[in-house]
């Protein structure tokens, strides 16, 4: 799924979605309340990975408001995005990301993960920091086996 975010002004922003099926959605949004949280769970469900996350749920077919979203995966990928996404305004450091993995969801807390998810959304700010007004970022999301 094509996903394609355009900088309107500081204050809103346009995701766009094209699906696999060439169906495609798009939604006008806050950028204040819900960029951040949108590559938050871009991030944790690429990274750890989680198939049907939001974006996942997206992709099959969900609408990009929520709606048609639900499930384990989601509600563990929910237990990621906030906490990454507060890390990602406080421009936290990568043992920071660690120490939230760890508190968050030991069990898959490692080094690695952290710092992983850590350089993804350095990246991710900073590219959107770079795109100037009316330009769209483009994401693919890699849809995952779920069987």
């Amino acid at each position: 799924m094509d996903i394609a975010i355009t900088k309107l002004s500081d204050a809103e922003h346009r995701v766009s979605i094209t699906r696999r099926d060439g169906s495609t959605e798009s939604a006008t949004m806050v950028t204040r309340e819900f960029l951040r949280h949108d590559f938050a769970h871009f991030i944790v469900e690429t990274e750890v990975p989680v198939a049907l996350g939001y974006w996942g749920c997206v992709a099959g077919g969900a609408s990009l408001t929520g709606e048609g979203t639900g499930g384990w995966d989601i509600a563990f990928a929910e237990t990621l995005a906030g906490p990454v996404q507060t890390l990602m305004r406080l421009e936290a450091t990568s043992d920071q990301y660690l120490d939230m993995l760890e508190r968050i969801q030991p069990q898959i807390a490692t080094q690695d993960l952290a710092q992983r998810i850590f350089e993804f959304a350095r990246q991710l700010a900073g590219q959107w920091r770079a795109t100037p007004f009316g330009e769209t970022m483009h994401f693919e999301w890699q849809e995952q086996d779920t069987k």
